[in-house]
């Protein structure tokens, strides 16, 4: 009994040892990288340099601002889009993981599911103005966009120059409000853009030859470049096998 008690002693001890050497690493931070992010950490841990660490990340969301201070106390924090100058001067970095799809979503009324990359140009620039030219109803068109600042805004400006200056008719500053919009009374005859994973409520409209999304992932102090678990992340991100995962969910790759 003594011998057995001795052996279960030192089992419990060397069980001990061993949790004690795995490290807590929370990933905290913007909500629309939560998903990408727990599929990213579930796949990077078979990754030599992440052995020994144990990769937590929170459902909850705690904003882009949120991801930025993570990294004061852990290696990574997610970020829902690029960094901004002001935020890479705080000494931040980067790792791109995936690009979520802009999308284009229609109000009932509009009576469309796809347009051709002519098509939209023109229903943005409002050189056509009811919806019957394209193909859909007799009904006049409502241009729902975002604040000129927004970062989702800003890259489908950077990737389609059409965009830039667009006389809104509706201007609304989150994502909900786009897609409660359309699905009110007044958004009947809409048309507005925003991130694919948000308009699964409203009628996605099917754009031929378009491509554009905006980057998120990992960020992390400069201090920690050097750091194995970012220096393995970064290659990993870059990496065929982590393509073909983006690709299955449904995202677009960051290194296209």
């Amino acid at each position: 009994m003594k011998k057995m008690l001795v052996v279960l002693c030192a089992f419990l001890l060397s069980f001990a040892c061993v949790a004690s050497a795995t490290e807590v690493q929370v990933v905290a931070g913007a909500g629309p990288s939560t998903k990408v992010v727990q599929l990213f950490v579930d796949h990077f841990v078979t990754q030599p340099a992440a052995a020994g660490y144990e990769f937590q990340v929170p459902p909850r969301s705690a904003k882009h601002a949120g991801g930025l201070k993570n990294t004061d106390s852990y290696i990574f924090g997610r970020t829902g889009r690029p960094l901004n100058a002001a935020e890479a001067s705080r000494n931040k970095a980067e790792i791109f993981l995936a690009r979520v799809p802009i999308a284009f979503a229609v109000g009932p009324n509009a009576g469309v599911s796809t347009l051709t990359l002519d098509q939209l140009q023109k229903v943005f620039t409002k050189q056509v103005s009811n919806w019957s030219q394209v193909g859909g109803q007799d009904a006049p068109i409502v241009l729902v966009g975002r604040e000129p600042t927004e970062a989702l805004y800003s890259v489908l400006k950077s990737d389609y120059a059409f965009f830039t200056d667009v006389p809104f008719d509706q201007v609304f500053k989150k994502d909900h409000q786009v897609v409660n919009f359309l699905k009110s009374p007044d958004g009947v005859n809409a048309i507005a853009f925003g991130a694919l994973p948000n308009f699964e409520e409203v009628t996605v409209v099917d754009v031929a030859g378009f491509s554009s999304g905006v980057g998120l992932g990992l960020v992390y102090d400069k201090k920690n470049a050097t750091h194995p678990l970012v220096q393995a992340a970064a290659i990993y991100a870059m990496s065929a096998d982590w393509g073909k995962q983006v690709e299955q969910f449904g995202l677009l790759t960051a290194n296209k």
